[in-house]
């Protein structure tokens, strides 16, 4: 009895460390994404000249290209949270895999938008 709670003490504590170094991760990579979120809303308010939507059109470049890698970093780790059947129950399914592909639709949708707008910007700078 008593190796079986240490087992299922073990596995949780190697989980709940897991999870905390992902969102960690994760937690950086949004933070670039905000600020050139709020870069690109700034200076799409202001963009008036060629050059500058030009400027606006790189930025929409990379920021898509950002979310992107946040969304294939969230489909990542839905993926690594499949792998173990503990996650299988719908109580923890809702709080790892669902949540993880839920920002990774989000994130893709997001970066197509970004494109969006980048060959919007392209198309105001010719």
């Amino acid at each position: 009895m008593k190796t079986y709670f240490g087992n299922v003490l073990f596995v949780t504590a190697l989980t709940v460390g897991a999870n905390g170094l992902m969102a960690a991760t994760v937690r950086a990579d949004g933070d670039v994404i905000k600020q050139l979120v709020k870069l690109t809303k700034t200076l799409e308010a202001t963009a008036a000249t060629s050059a500058q939507h030009k400027t606006l059109a790189e930025d929409y470049h990379e920021l898509a290209k950002r979310q992107l890698e946040e969304s294939n970093t969230h489909a990542e780790e839905a993926a690594w949270y499949a792998r173990f059947p503990i996650y299988s129950s719908e109580k923890l399914r809702r709080g790892t895999i669902d949540h993880c592909q839920h920002f990774a639709d989000k994130y893709r949708q997001d970066a197509q938008k970004s494109e969006d707008l980048a060959a919007r910007h392209e198309r105001l700078a010719s």
